[in-house]
């Protein structure tokens, strides 16, 4: 069965995705210099808050995650939802960090130091598939890819939680148990494990924001308010503690899912077009007129929303590599560097381009190969 399509979800996915390609060409190489130096205010804000985005993601995932953590789990289903996890995130993975590799080697004549590849060795080939780069201090291949590790932590501790409340609670408490569980580690981390930036390995350091996200999805599924009081409750002690910016926008982001997201019915807020449209006591022709183009135009978005949402993942694992090339760009030809802001709106629309060849040509193809 096909999951109904989440308007807000994938809105907020697409536009986290933006920002985190503008973040990346604000901070690397001879590119990110001009662009400060032509709008410094600009490209410090793209700098400082773009990648904030980061928090976005976490939540959204927490939220789409969610059924993991309420899902009765032996230790065949633990293995087998980790596994699935894996296969998910890491092929497409490993296939982008070869494509910024590759591009790092053929353009290395005109790369600046922090945009050389540093390691090309198996083992850190190796750290890479085992999603243990950071933890075993080999050099990123490529921006962002912390994320995909910490993305991996994160969802199999939520199914960790979930095998650990089969084993200890009787089908009726079991979900009560999970939960439980969940705002522990949302506790710890909020309240002490996220205030320490050394621990950022680890998914207790993120499992706050993740778990908002997963509270989020238990607000929709009801009830609602309840739920929605309990997050901004744990948020507002979290923030009362030591005020952190991407927290507060993570729990902004928890509270905007609970309060308008909709469970997996499409007509409530997702694939039904009309559902948006002006309601009137108007009649006639021109009327329907209105309402007709008024559903066209919600659909339309919507699609474009949709596919925007389904690539961001590819967008995400490749957009370095049209970073690598706007900055080889430039250090080839520095006459460009009076025109730095085309030259990244160039290599954004790089990035959206390529994010569709990968997901169709990779992505896709091996979702299929390894279900």
């Amino acid at each position: 069965m096909t999951r109904a399509r989440q308007p807000l979800v994938d809105a907020l996915k697409v536009l986290a995705a933006q920002c985190i390609v503008w973040h990346h060409l604000s901070a690397y190489g001879p590119l990110s210099d001009a662009l400060w130096t032509q709008a410094p205010a600009l490209a410090d804000a793209l700098y400082d808050h773009a990648r904030k985005a980061v928090q976005v993601f976490l939540v959204v995932g927490g939220f789409l995650a969610a059924g993991t953590l309420l899902r009765p789990t032996d230790g065949r289903l633990l293995r087998t939802a980790v596994l699935q996890r894996y296969r998910r995130l890491v092929p497409p993975f490993l296939v982008a960090m070869a494509l910024a590799a590759g591009m790092a080697t053929l353009l290395r004549p005109w790369l600046s130091d922090d945009l050389r590849l540093q390691s090309a060795t198996p083992g850190t080939w190796l750290a890479h598939a085992l999603l243990l780069h950071d933890i075993v201090e080999v050099p990123a291949i490529a921006a962002g890819a912390w994320y995909v590790a910490i993305d991996f932590q994160l969802y199999a501790l939520v199914a960790g939680l979930a095998w650990i409340a089969t084993q200890l609670a009787p089908a009726p408490r079991r979900n009560v148990l999970a939960l439980a569980l969940l705002i522990g580690c949302i506790a710890v981390s909020l309240l002490h494990v996220n205030r320490h930036p050394d621990l950022d390995l680890w998914a207790l350091y993120f499992i706050g924001s993740y778990g908002l996200g997963v509270l989020a999805a238990q607000a929709v599924r009801g009830p609602r308010w309840p739920w929605s009081m309990a997050i901004v409750a744990i948020g507002a002690a979290a923030l009362a503690v030591e005020w952190r910016d991407r927290i507060a926008l993570s729990l902004g982001v928890a509270v905007l899912l609970a309060g308008w997201a909709r469970p997996g019915t499409p007509g409530s807020a997702s694939t039904d077009p009309a559902s948006f449209a002006p309601r009137s006591q108007a009649s006639g022709a021109a009327s329907k007129w209105a309402r007709g183009w008024a559903a066209r135009l919600t659909a339309a978005v919507a699609a474009g929303m949709a596919t925007g949402a389904d690539r961001s993942y590819a967008l995400f694992l490749t957009h370095y590599s049209a970073v690598l090339v706007g900055n080889a760009a430039l250090a080839r030809w520095p006459a460009l560097a009076a025109h730095a802001w085309a030259l990244a709106t160039a290599c954004w629309a790089a990035s959206l381009l390529l994010a569709w060849a990968f997901e169709r040509a990779v992505e896709r193809p091996l979702a299929r190969r390894l279900r």
